[in-house]
């Protein structure tokens, strides 16, 4: 009797563990067909996918969309329309932004773009200016949770993919119930992809971009271009600007300096800032300017957009309008940096900044 009770036991914790088993691989087969993420293949035809989730969805569009140009930057570039970019350049484009992604985060996923893409021939890419001093290879960690595991090649830790009980209730299921309720297939437009302006909360102008400010002090301290930023600087923008763009000559780079708000600079003239980003800045610009194949733009000296805060949300972001404006930019070669205009653009841009009357912006708020 005994030994047929453990029989039984035996038997039952099998058909439990077969059971969970059979589940596990059923949950698996799931999300590994309808891939949300994109991590094994593009879209299927019959189901309808949401892009809202950057960090887990760009390396799968990445890898397996077809694509011949590419918007990447942070926030500064969620707003751009892949159709403008398509009809200005008769192109076929992806928009993948890493908000607030480091110079590193861009330019190691512009690089796997290149490897999975031969068809890869044009790239559009924000350079954030406050970034410009950073360490090489600094990566954002205060973003939450990096899903490195949809990044790498190793299949093994693929099991916080397909083994993700959140994808597979949250995203999955309700992907299969629209199907099965007749809704039509497809996937989420790049130009509504990550686009902010829509946000509820989204204001533009001076009561936004000034919030309590009463005044403009003058700077206690003035912070000096010293050797070591210098060679921060040389650092980052060789690592993650030039050396691939040195490494693909057939691919063109099309690259801007991110125009911040009046605001910003009193802000950083304040803060005894200015000059030094400035001089980061030129030492930047030669250095970028080494590469036939980078197309640099900078647009701090249209001031009639810079100091229009009716343009920003805060001091640093700007509406779509000027993402549409600098497209046609781009295309145009307004504003494009050289090795014989780039000096002149830099004395222009010192002098306008460091004697703008910042106090007359407190009273437009």
């Amino acid at each position: 009797m005994k030994n047929e009770k453990n029989k039984n036991t035996k038997n039952w914790l099998i058909g439990m563990m077969a059971v969970m088993l059979a589940l596990l691989v059923a949950q698996a087969a799931v999300i590994c067909v309808v891939d949300p993420y994109f991590h094994y293949h593009k879209p299927l035809k019959g189901l309808y996918y949401t892009l809202d989730n950057e960090r887990s969805q760009n390396d799968g569009i990445i890898r397996h969309f077809n694509y011949d140009a590419m918007i990447i930057g942070t926030s500064m570039a969620e707003n751009f329309k892949t159709s403008e970019l398509d009809e200005l350049f008769g192109v076929n484009s992806i928009k993948v932004p890493f908000a607030g992604g480091t110079y590193k985060e861009q330019n190691d996923n512009i690089a796997k773009a290149i490897k999975y893409n031969p068809d890869l021939k044009l790239v559009v890419r924000p350079l954030d200016y406050a970034y410009l001093m950073d360490d090489k290879d600094r990566i954002r960690n205060d973003l939450g949770s990096y899903p490195d595991y949809l990044y790498d090649n190793n299949p093994f830790n693929d099991v916080k993919y397909f083994f993700n009980k959140d994808i597979l209730f949250s995203i999955c299921f309700p992907m299969l119930e629209d199907a099965k309720a007749g809704k039509a297939g497809g996937i989420t437009s790049f130009d509504e992809y990550a686009n902010w302006m829509n946000d509820a909360d989204t204001k533009f102008g001076a009561d936004v971009v000034l919030g309590d400010r009463t005044e403009y002090k003058e700077p206690q301290e003035i912070q000096p271009f010293v050797d070591e930023v210098k060679q921060m600087v040389a650092d980052n923008i060789n690592q993650n600007v030039v050396e691939l763009a040195k490494a693909n000559p057939d691919v063109e780079f099309y690259y801007y300096l991110t125009p911040y708000s009046i605001a910003w600079w009193g802000s950083q003239k304040e803060l005894g800032n200015l000059d030094r980003f400035i001089a980061a800045e030129e030492y930047a610009i030669s250095l970028m300017l080494e590469c036939d194949n980078i197309h640099l733009y900078s647009f701090n000296t249209e001031f009639d957009m810079t100091c229009d805060l009716d343009n920003y949300s805060d001091e640093c972001h700007h509406g779509d309008w000027i993402n549409s404006q600098i497209l046609g930019w781009l295309y145009s070669g307004t504003d494009e940096l050289t090795k014989d205009n780039y000096e002149e653009y830099i004395q222009v841009e010192r002098e306008f900044y460091n004697n703008y009357d910042y106090e007359s912006l407190l009273g437009s708020n």
